[in-house]
């Protein structure tokens, strides 16, 4: 995530998804996986809060979102702030970039992004799902130095939720995967949590991004029922399931 993204047609639709769930009891963990701002023009895509017809998806959120944009507040700090996902922790510490010293050495860099993520797991300590929002998605494979690192999530860090007895959820998309790829991509975590059931829904305004559940099996039918209901919602206009594996809803 990075704050220049901040308010555009992604995050109505992400913040949507995870206010639902917070109002019907869920408690949420936001990892923001929060990168330096770069020269890009990603993250502009903000004419939706000019039409009055996408309002009717969330009318609340819809409306800070577009009174944050007004005040040039598309900060997560700033939406932090305003308790828009209701009762939600935020952890909001740059993931530790691996490009700005050279003189740092491969295990340095390791270190550094081995602490942040301590780190992350106290801030995100309590709730019972965690929400993961790196820029990519995720990556297999335990913490590396690469320059690229910082815009993942590695799957030993959802890991580490999911041991200490968390759900999480992250964000992903499907790029220029192919098909077989994608349905490999998504079941990336069950090689690290083979009891685990994975789920997932995908928003399809602006570019393709999709939410993937990794979930204790206690909290399938729970889970279930949840993601049906938000589908259900003025959102299935803008949300379909993401069926992965023998987990795909019904």
């Amino acid at each position: 995530m990075k704050n220049q993204y901040f308010g555009d047609i992604g995050d109505y639709g992400k913040y949507g998804l995870l206010r639902f769930l917070a109002k019907r009891g869920v408690t949420i963990a936001v990892n923001w996986y929060l990168t330096p701002e770069d020269k890009s023009n990603d993250g502009n895509i903000r004419g939706y809060l000019d039409k009055v017809k996408d309002r009717k998806y969330d009318p609340e959120l819809f409306d800070v979102l577009k009174e944050m944009n007004t005040n040039k507040e598309n900060t997560v700090c700033s939406f932090a702030e305003r308790n828009m996902i209701p009762g939600a922790n935020y952890f909001d510490e740059i993931v530790p970039p691996q490009h700005t010293d050279p003189a740092l050495s491969v295990a340095d860099k390791r270190l550094a992004r081995e602490r942040w993520h301590q780190r992350a797991l106290e801030g995100c300590s309590g709730p019972e799902l965690v929400f993961l929002d790196p820029d990519n998605g995720l990556r297999a494979g335990s913490i590396t130095a690469r320059k690229d690192a910082p815009k993942y999530v590695y799957a030993t860090e959802v890991y580490s939720y999911y041991n200490r007895g968390q759900d999480a959820v992250y964000y992903c998309h499907k790029g220029r995967r192919t098909e077989a790829q994608w349905e490999k991509a998504k079941l990336i975590m069950q090689e690290y949590c083979p009891e685990a059931v994975i789920m997932g829904v995908t928003y399809h305004r602006g570019t393709q991004r999709s939410y993937i559940f990794v979930l204790h099996p206690e909290k399938e039918e729970l889970y279930r029922n949840l993601l049906k209901g938000f589908l259900k919602t003025d959102w299935h206009e803008c949300f379909t399931e993401e069926p992965v594996s023998k987990y795909s809803a019904e």
